[in-house]
C-alpha cells in the first residue's frame, strides 16, 4: 500500500503517512466505525482503566473545526495524563506561576526549576490514579477523553537552522475517544512563534510515534506547517 500524497509504502494499518503525515483510508474507517458504534448505542466507555499517570502536560487542543457541544473544553489549556498505554485528558488544569513557566524555558537556572518541578510532579502523579468508576463518570460527563498511545503521533516540524543551531517544533495529534464518537485533536508541544514560555519537555516519554511533518521551515511559517496538518485530519 503507498500513500496517495507522496508515494511512500506504507502498511495498511498505517492511519497517517509516515513521510508526510497524510491521514490515510484506515484513519477514515476507525472514524466512521467509531460513529457507528455511538449510533448504535455501543459506546466506547467500557471498563475505562488507565493506572497512575507516568507524567503530566497542560496543554490546549485544536481541531480540523469545532469540537461537538460539551467538549469545547478541549481547546482550553487542560491535563493531559500520560499513563502507561494511554493518553487521557481531563478538563481542567493546576494552576501554575507564569513567572517560572518563562524561567523555566532558560538556560542553566531555568533547568533547575525544572528538575524542582518535575520532582513535585512525579510526586503528586504517584498519588493520582483514575478509578475505573471514577474514569467512567467523567467519561459520561463528557469530562475525559482518551486514546491509546499506539494510535496518537507526534508530527515534527524542523526549522531552518539559525547559526548552524538547528531546532524543531512539535504538536501532537490524538484520536480521542469520546461520548461523541472520535474526536481529531491536535496539540501542540512546542512552538517558537507561538511564545508560551513553556520548554519542550520530555517528548520522547509521551511514547507516541514521531512522524517528520516539515524540513528547514522560516520560524514564522511552523504555525502554518500545524495548521495545514490540522486541515487534513478526517472530518
Amino acid at each position: 500500500m503507498f500513500c496517495s500524497q507522496c508515494g511512500t509504502q506504507i502498511n495498511e494499518s498505517d492511519r497517517f503517512c509516515v513521510k508526510c503525515g497524510k491521514p490515510t483510508a484506515a484513519a477514515s474507517s476507525i472514524s466512521v466505525d467509531a460513529q457507528q458504534k455511538l449510533n448504535s448505542g455501543d459506546g466506547v466507555a467500557t471498563h475505562l482503566s488507565f493506572g497512575a499517570p507516568e507524567n503530566r502536560w497542560w496543554i490546549p487542543f485544536k481541531g480540523k473545526t469545532s469540537f461537538p457541544t460539551g467538549y469545547e473544553w478541549l481547546e482550553k489549556r487542560n491535563t493531559l495524563l500520560v499513563c502507561r498505554n494511554h493518553l487521557v485528558l481531563v478538563e481542567g488544569d493546576e494552576k501554575r506561576s507564569a513567572a517560572l513557566d518563562v524561567i523555566e524555558a532558560m538556560g542553566v537556572v531555568g533547568g533547575i526549576v525544572g528538575a524542582v518541578r518535575g520532582v513535585k510532579d512525579s510526586f503528586l502523579n504517584k498519588k493520582l490514579e483514575l478509578s475505573v468508576e471514577h474514569a467512567e463518570r467523567l467519561f459520561e460527563d463528557r469530562l475525559l477523553v482518551w486514546c491509546k498511545k499506539s494510535d496518537a503521533i507526534i508530527w515534527r516540524y524542523h526549522e531552518k537552522p539559525w547559526m548552524f543551531i538547528k531546532s524543531s517544533s512539535e504538536q501532537l495529534y490524538c484520536p480521542f475517544n469520546s461520548k461523541a464518537g472520535t474526536l481529531h485533536a491536535c496539540g501542540v508541544l512546542w512552538c517558537t512563534a507561538d511564545s508560551t514560555g513553556h520548554g519542550k519537555g520530555d517528548i520522547a516519554g509521551l511514547g507516541c510515534r514521531i512522524v517528520d511533518a516539515g524540513h528547514n521551515l522560516p520560524e514564522k511559517k511552523v504555525h502554518e506547517a500545524m495548521a495545514a496538518s490540522r486541515m487534513n485530519l478526517p472530518s
